[in-house]
């Protein structure tokens, strides 16, 4: 038996004139910042400072659906959490009129909610790794009409916010999180060891997630940030396996194992396996603009232009790195120049400059081509669109360099 402390809290769903249908046992203080509901599925944690008694009464309403629900899948997942935000916002649009209590983030979620944006945005903003999406709800999802929508209702520092914490009765199986334990932290770090010592432990690591890959049912798909959820999944949703057998988030890990290795190949000179490799991760991680941009390099490097090109449209439109941004401008300009279209070369070097103004590559570059152009009597400076700033120093012109920015 809980005990209960002597700040008691006893409200319930009542109170809001929600129905008692989600009630379970009252809401109880268990101490004097956090009230508790105990019912079939689990325990409800609501924090008592998240407003007035109908509001902590909803929270624990919502943390009592997504018990049930979760119970009902064995564990937590998309569905669960679908399910259990959308009757909080349903439950706050009913509930709201018969209260004084004013909630902002319950009034986004019900705008969220009447817009029929839901599931794409619970995908958006709550998404944990071992969650799937079966297929069915994969090809359903309007993530062009959700990320519209985004752009002028919701702030660009939004969050989701979650009162409650919940704690499943002996679920009948723990959500496994595949590629979870590939390597130990800071195992793997081009940037602190030699690819030829990471090589044992890459190697190792790709062996087990090939195994672990195997044996799954759905398509996997690792993400590094929030950011890269949507787009991956809009790209995913194309992919007839994805469609039919659904997907499931797997470990940014995998990610991360699969870019080091592709990695060091392009270290390594082997721009063959490198391109393979880097595939690969981008199958995996299809919104990934960092390990595209790596491809990009290796396609350069053997000569395949026009792939390098096809892959650099798509990395460019899914950027959400300033850095990387700058990086495949000065790509782009780098196979420009290779094809000799030398003024379109140095456009796309100065359109990197917007984003890394600094970048003595850049710079450099351009000063060659100038100085190119005026060797061939075709020096134009109206052409070129843009005045030419400094150039660096320390970058020998006409080569790339590697420049490290986050995946």
């Amino acid at each position: 038996m809980r005990s209960r402390s002597a700040g008691l809290v006893a409200v319930t769903t009542c109170a809001l004139g929600l129905g008692c249908a989600h009630t379970g046992a009252p809401v109880t203080a268990a101490s004097p910042s956090a009230a508790t509901t105990t019912g079939g599925s689990g325990d409800v944690y609501v924090s008592t400072d998240v407003g007035p008694p109908e509001i902590i009464a909803l929270w624990g309403s919502y943390g009592l659906a997504l018990a049930t629900a979760a119970e009902k899948l064995g564990h937590d997942d998309f569905a669960a959490e679908l399910e259990a935000r959308t009757f909080l916002a349903d439950a706050w649009k009913k509930g709201r009129a018969t209260t004084n209590a004013r909630d902002p983030y319950l009034e986004t979620l019900v705008d969220v909610r009447d817009a029929g944006f839901m599931p794409e945005y619970v995908l958006a903003f709550l998404t944990r790794e071992g969650w799937t999406i079966p297929g069915d709800a994969l090809v359903s999802l309007d993530i062009d009409g959700f990320t519209a929508w985004a752009a002028t209702h919701l702030e660009k520092s939004h969050e989701a916010v979650t009162r409650v914490r919940v704690d499943l009765k002996a679920p009948p199986r723990s959500l496994a999180v595949p590629g979870r334990s590939l390597v130990r932290a800071g195992e793997a770090d081009p940037q602190r060891k030699s690819c030829a010592d990471l090589r044992p432990i890459i190697d190792r690591a790709m062996a087990d997630w090939n195994r672990q890959a195997s044996a799954l049912s759905a398509v996997p798909l690792s993400v590094a940030s929030r950011a890269q959820i949507l787009p991956s999944l809009r790209e995913l949703a194309a992919v007839p396996r994805a469609r039919r057998d659904g997907v499931v988030f797997v470990s940014s890990q995998v990610l991360q194992v699969m870019f080091d290795a592709g990695f060091c190949e392009v270290d390594r000179g082997d721009w063959g396996a490198a391109e393979t490799l880097l595939r690969e991760a981008i199958a995996v991680s299809p919104a990934s603009t960092g390990t595209r941009g790596e491809l990009v390099q290796a396609l350069i490097m053997q000569q395949k232009l026009d792939a390098a090109d096809a892959e650099l449209e798509r990395a460019i439109a899914t950027s959400d790195s300033v850095c990387q941004t700058a990086i495949l401008w000065r790509k782009r300009g780098y196979i420009l120049f290779d094809r000799r279209k030398l003024v379109d070369s140095y456009r796309a070097y100065a359109k990197s400059l917007e984003f890394d103004p600094q970048s003595e590559i850049a710079h450099n570059e351009m000063q060659l081509i100038v100085k190119l152009l005026h060797q061939a009597g075709s020096y134009d400076e109206k052409q070129l669109g843009q005045a030419l700033g400094p150039p660096g120093k320390g970058v020998v012109p006409g080569k790339m360099s590697v420049t490290s920015c986050p995946k």
